[in-house]
């Protein structure tokens, strides 16, 4: 069997065809698909999305997908939070109580509450 016939089987497997509506688009056997597929029931570069179980065609270049949406990427890390690595935590101090604070992602901030940094303005528009 010709390589172009067989990406264009693994092709209509991934667009959900049945092995007959295959064979009678491709004008060959349908006992020769079925083969095909019985002996290579893996589609080369595919892989199977984690959230709905469909398979997705990787690419030549670039970085390998993983899901095959964006709709399925957010479900399953909506559903699996405890898999982010948060590293970005900072201790700091507020410049106003003096009370100490963790913040995520802001290593520049001076107040550790909307109510310190308003009182800090209050004082100088006071003052």
């Amino acid at each position: 069997m010709k390589t172009q016939i067989k990406n264009e089987i693994n092709a209509m497997r991934l667009a959900g065809a049945k092995a007959s509506e295959i064979a009678s688009h491709l004008g060959i056997p349908a006992s020769t698909v079925r083969t095909h597929i019985r002996r290579h029931p893996e589609i080369p570069n595919t892989v199977v999305c984690p959230t709905c179980g469909k398979r997705v065609m990787l690419g030549a270049n670039g970085r390998k997908k993983k899901y095959c949406s964006d709709r399925c990427r957010m479900a399953w890390w909506n559903s699996h939070p405890e898999a982010i690595r948060r590293k970005a935590y900072y201790t700091l101090t507020c410049l106003y109580c003096g009370k100490e604070y963790e913040s995520y992602g802001n290593q520049k901030r001076k107040y550790c509450s909307r109510a310190c940094y308003d009182a800090v303005r209050r004082s100088i528009q006071a003052g």
